[in-house]
């Protein structure tokens, strides 16, 4: 329970990091409710989370079956290792490379998005797949769940922790500085690096038991 209480408070601390990126999303939403229409947002996020969660906990118990020690822990180390690279990106000590044409790719997105402005839920779906290095990093940790039920409970509780800055995101805008969602964002990146840690220990036996 601990662990996914921590993932949801990573998931709650690093979508400050996201914001700046997901963040012209929900000013998109035309519905009935401003409210009901966030929540719906919020829940499509969620269950595309969950989704891939479930998937990546699937691909590590088909991974964790597999009768070869070395295989196993070399994968886990390079698991972990992305962990605290992403973890690293997050908080700001390694640069996140910049990708050629990406603001012509989140420009085509935003269009395509506005025609679906009135169906919330597909626009959380779609969201679910934009790239993120917090996204990246917690469906390793699913991975490393060997389940995909579990895999699908840490994605689960990373959406839900995500709910609170994407329901107010234009109030955040407003509210919090960029230097503070900057920082609030950085202890989230910790966590990751302390997951990634913990990942390569136990590949190692440490920490670990059976």
């Amino acid at each position: 329970m601990l662990k996914y209480l921590m993932v949801a408070f990573a998931g709650f601390l690093g979508s400050y990091h996201c914001i700046g990126m997901c963040g012209f999303i929900p000013p998109l939403i035309q519905y009935r409710s401003w409210f009901l229409g966030n929540i719906l947002y919020s829940a499509g996020r969620i269950f595309t989370y969950s989704f891939l969660g479930f998937i990546a906990g699937y691909a590590g118990m088909f991974f964790h079956s597999i009768q070869f020690q070395l295989f196993q822990k070399s994968l886990t180390v390079f698991l972990g290792v992305a962990m605290i690279i992403f973890g690293l990106q997050i908080t700001g000590r390694i640069k996140e490379k910049g990708v050629p044409g990406l603001d012509l790719i989140f420009t085509t997105i935003a269009d395509i998005l506005s025609k679906f402005r009135k169906n919330p839920f597909f626009l959380g779906m779609f969201n679910g797949f934009l790239p993120c290095p917090l996204v990246y990093a917690f469906l390793m940790q699913s991975m490393f769940e060997s389940s995909p039920t579990k895999g699908m409970l840490v994605m689960l509780s990373f959406g839900i922790g995500t709910v609170p800055a994407m329901l107010f995101a234009s109030k955040i805008f407003q509210m919090f500085s960029p230097k503070l969602r900057k920082r609030l964002a950085s202890f989230s990146g910790v966590i990751v690096i302390l997951f990634g840690i913990w990942a390569i220990l136990r590949a190692f036996g440490i920490g670990h038991h059976h």
